[in-house]
């Protein structure tokens, strides 16, 4: 396999670890947006926090390396996306900064005020991130031209279905995870309160997937073909079937795997669009071979993105499995 397409696969790889790990942070910063103000709204933000906190933004590794590789290994894709996409970039992520900031800032507000500006930031924020990454995704699958205009290559029906999607995708992670750290804690009352929203927004991706699908089989048809063609039909096979077990689990009150079918859901997501678009990188403009650079470069790419995998993702594993765990509770707490 040409070393083209081995960097391809590892920069999806990483926007799909983005997607599911980051997705469940960025969900549960929409569950802290849509709690209320009242007692009940104070004890999820409690969980939301109780459950971050080890793992606030740890997963924007996987988003660093994205970056990383995309303009290392394929300079003409990232010259190309960031001339002609970079409104939705720069909202994500002043987005990302006012998340990360605002989750801090409520954790020493002392004025209630203060306090409800930074939960609103930090919520509105959660839900702004996750659909402009999305939406960037949706504007290169819609095939931006090099003359077409910033704002029409930016916005249009598939990159607004995209990042609709994937609000949808990040509420659902985040909701069947916070079921989990209910559990944890022995919070009865929260575990159905995330269990009926993670349903609700399972219901919510499977609308959001199929208006998307029309929206793409108008836009750009021969995408819509693509994916339902292997291998990225085993992906799309896969969210189409995934989604429905996970809420089946939640409605039955099956509170084994749902957690991984889910991380397994959402990642299809990505891995079904980039399989789809495979072998362009901007469809009918830029192939990855196209796009590659040298093949000193890509060696020295690969030989790198394998020693973060080596020695950050073991590191990581840990974390998140101490993590779910609860042992990385203080003493006190």
């Amino acid at each position: 396999m040409p070393l083209a397409y081995l960097a391809a696969g590892v920069l999806l790889m990483a926007l799909t670890a983005y997607s599911t790990a980051g997705g469940v942070d960025f969900g549960a910063g929409i569950w802290d947006l849509l709690a209320g103000h009242r007692e009940r709204g104070g004890r999820v933000r409690d969980l939301v926090d109780h459950a971050m906190a080890p793992v606030w933004e740890v997963n924007n590794v996987w988003l660093v390396l994205s970056i990383v590789v995309c303009w290392t290994a394929f300079p003409p894709l990232f010259e190309a996306i960031f001339l002609n996409l970079y409104p939705l970039f720069a909202i994500a992520l002043i987005g990302l900064i006012l998340r990360g900031a605002f989750f801090a800032f409520r954790h020493v507000a002392d004025d209630p005020r203060q306090h409800l500006v930074a939960d609103m930031v930090f919520g509105i924020s959660s839900v702004i991130t996750p659909f402009f990454f999305a939406a960037t995704l949706g504007a290169i699958a819609a095939g931006p031209g090099s003359r077409e205009p910033v704002l029409q290559a930016s916005f249009n029906p598939m990159s607004i279905s995209f990042g609709l999607v994937s609000v949808a995708a990040t509420a659902v992670s985040g909701a069947v995870f916070l079921v989990g750290d209910a559990r944890r804690q022995g919070a009865e009352e929260l575990v159905d309160y995330f269990r009926i929203r993670a349903l609700v927004a399972a219901g919510t991706l499977i609308v959001t997937g199929t208006a998307a699908l029309v929206v793409i089989w108008f836009q750009r048809p021969p995408l819509v073909t693509a994916m339902f063609r292997p291998p990225a039909l085993l992906f799309v096979l896969g969210v189409m079937v995934l989604t429905p077990i996970v809420a089946l689990l939640l409605w039955r009150r099956i509170l084994r795997w749902y957690r991984v079918l889910t991380v397994a859901a959402v990642g299809s997501l990505v891995v079904a669009w980039g399989f789809a678009q495979s072998p362009y990188m901007l469809p009918g403009r830029l192939t990855i071979e196209q796009a590659a650079a040298p093949a000193s470069t890509l060696i020295l790419v690969l030989g790198i993105a394998t020693a973060v995998v080596v020695l950050v993702g073991p590191s990581l594993a840990l974390l998140l499995y101490l993590d779910q765990r609860s042992a990385l509770e203080s003493p006190e707490g």
